[in-house]
């Protein structure tokens, strides 16, 4: 299964978790683990290979550019370190937005929120970090900009 990242300010990011995902220490380095892709054909079925423990039967090819001259084999992580979950956010009218998945795509409850101003909103701040993005806003405006705007994914974890 090939992935194709090109966010330049998130390479350092995925170097290291692909590092980490395969035995490294790599200290306190920030990782990327994750990444959310839009919900597709292909996604339908990755999501029934194994609906039980979330896992498919491929490994993921990880490069960087992959359809362009510059392209880069990051690295491959072994199917067995793979997880896929479906997942929606969704930007709603009253500004907050919501991440939902199924039982066990996160720590803690499958439901999360966030929103301006909004004291209580840590567990959504931290997956907004863990996909490499250095705010709840940046996160909002990359998936789903504007109020009424729904994303339906796919989260691939490794």
């Amino acid at each position: 299964m090939l992935l194709s990242f090109s966010e330049a300010p998130m390479l350092p990011y995925i170097r290291a978790g692909i590092r980490q995902a395969l035995g490294e220490d790599v200290g306190g380095e920030r990782v990327k683990r994750q990444t959310i892709r839009w919900h597709g054909n292909r996604a339908v079925q990755l999501l029934r290979w194994n609906p039980v423990s979330h896992t498919i039967g491929l490994p993921l090819h990880l490069w960087w550019k992959s359809r362009t001259p510059t392209r880069e084999l990051l690295g491959v992580i072994p199917s067995e370190l793979v997880r896929v979950y479906e997942i929606e956010i969704n930007h709603q009218q009253n500004l907050e937005v919501r991440l939902d998945g199924p039982d066990g795509w996160r720590d803690g409850r499958p439901t999360i929120f966030w929103s301006p101003g909004r004291v209580s909103c840590a567990h959504f701040i931290r997956e907004a970090h863990n996909d490499g993005f250095d705010s709840p806003e940046a996160f909002r405006d990359y998936f789903v900009p504007n109020p009424g705007d729904r994303f339906r994914a796919i989260l691939f974890k490794w």
